[in-house]
Formats: structure tokens, C-alpha cells, sequence
């Protein structure tokens, strides 16, 4: 079951990186078992001396399914600086707050959710993993979202199949 669950989510995830102009993905394992997610988007990052968060578009993560998965949920690490309430920078051990999560969820649309945090589209204010950050994103709501690019785009391929993710 393990296995053939791994191939499922390695297939969709394929399909992700093919159709979304804004993950890179890189997967280690037959099947993948680990990935590295790279997020070409508008996050935030706050610069030591500066007042004030800036935006970064670049944010890697690395992505880990454990031999419980998917009874478990995967594990997420961000790689890169990041301010976010839900998401600690690597100095912190970045760890990532991905809020409810089922087995019925596919890793494709879990990547998605992520890169919507990322965005500031979804998030929370309850899931805290850094104060600092949810109490700058609770005074500047009206920011957000900081990009509104979809991660995942419908695609009529030319065969007349409509690849629906």
C-alpha cells in the first residue's frame, strides 16, 4: 500500500512540475520518498537592520514522507529565510505548520496548499509557529495576498484530454 501510494503522489507530482510554472521539483527515491520543492513566488523575509519585512521570490523546502505516510502526514522543512506565521526560517529549524491534513489529501495538492501559504493566501493566526510574524500579518491584513499566480493550471493537452489535478 506504502509503495503504491508513493508512485501515485511521484505521478502527480510529475504533472505539477510539468503544468505549474512556479515549483520545481526535485525527487530522490524509487519511488520518491524525500523532494525538494522550490517556490518561485512572492513570501516574505524579514533582513536583519530593516524595519520592515521584504518580499523574496524564491523559496525552497524540503519534503519527507516516512514510512508511516500516508498515514502520517509528510514532513515539511523551508531551506530558505522566510517571515511567516506558519513556517519557522531554517536558523529555527524551519519547521512548517500545515494545519489539518488527511491521507484522503494528495502530495500535489499539499505542495499547492504550501506555496498558497507562502503567498500569504491561506494561512493561519491560530497555527503559530512564529509570533513575531503573526502579529506583523495580524496588523497587515490588508496586504495579502502577496501573489496571486496559481501554482496549478488546467491544460487541454492536444489530444483533446483535459488533465483535471
Amino acid at each position: 500500500m506504502h509503495n503504491k501510494r508513493l508512485y501515485m503522489d511521484w505521478q502527480r507530482m510529475q504533472l505539477l512540475h510539468k503544468n505549474s510554472g512556479l515549483i520545481d521539483i526535485e525527487a530522490f527515491g524509487d519511488p520518491p520518498e524525500r523532494y525538494i520543492l522550490t517556490y518561485s513566488c512572492k513570501g516574505l523575509i524579514w533582513l536583519p537592520g530593516n524595519p520592515a519585512p521584504s518580499i523574496s521570490h524564491q523559496h525552497r523546502f524540503e519534503l519527507y514522507l516516512n514510512t508511516d505516510y500516508p498515514r502520517l502526514p509528510p514532513v515539511f522543512r523551508c531551506l530558505t529565510s522566510i517571515f511567516h506565521p506558519n513556517i519557522l526560517p531554517p536558523e529555527r529549524n524551519g519547521g512548517v505548520c500545515i494545519g489539518s491534513w488527511t491521507p484522503a489529501e494528495t502530495l500535489d495538492s499539499l505542495c499547492i496548499r504550501l506555496g498558497e501559504m507562502i503567498q500569504y493566501r491561506n494561512y493561519s493566526l491560530t497555527d503559530i509557529l512564529d509570533l513575531k510574524a503573526a502579529k506583523w500579518a495580524s496588523a497587515h491584513r490588508d496586504s495579502f495576498p502577496l501573489d496571486t499566480r496559481e501554482f496549478w493550471k488546467h491544460r487541454k493537452e492536444a489530444d483533446d484530454e483535459i488533465i483535471i489535478l
